[in-house]
């Protein structure tokens, strides 16, 4: 069984988006090159607005990725850039990333937040738009 796991983070200020981009690539080269990683994808959207999709082995490989750098310390930084965060994760059987739709419903269903001090209403209910995608 593969492990799933997607995000969505907002920046609250537009002006924070050169540190969180770098700190964002490097957490991604990581997830993509991070044992047990089966896949690793990135959307940017409208409105500072940005989601992952990985595959993983196991939630054993899942987690390493998760506790080790520079994952855990961008993830200490979520409540200083963002307005909004959350995440969720499932088991499939196959280890195929799912679309962004998919990821979208599965947020909006049963996705986690993080703590944040100036979280918006859409980041408490999880009614945030779905992904736009370019044709």
């Amino acid at each position: 069984m593969a492990v799933i796991v997607v995000t969505r983070l907002r920046l609250k200020d537009p002006a924070l988006f050169d540190e969180f981009f770098a700190s964002a690539v490097a957490v991604v080269e990581q997830a993509q090159n991070s044992e047990g990683n089966l896949g690793a994808d990135v959307l940017a959207e409208a409105n500072n607005t940005y989601w992952t999709r990985t595959a993983w082995e196991g939630h054993d490989s899942m987690n390493a990725f998760v506790g080790g750098p520079p994952h855990l310390q961008t993830m200490s930084r979520i409540d200083e850039w963002c307005d909004e965060a959350t995440f969720v994760e499932w088991e499939q059987a196959d280890a195929a990333l799912p679309d962004w739709q998919d990821s979208y419903g599965r947020l909006v269903a049963s996705g986690q937040g993080a703590t944040l001090t100036h979280a918006t209403e859409a980041h408490h209910s999880r009614q945030f738009p779905a992904p736009v995608l370019s044709p």
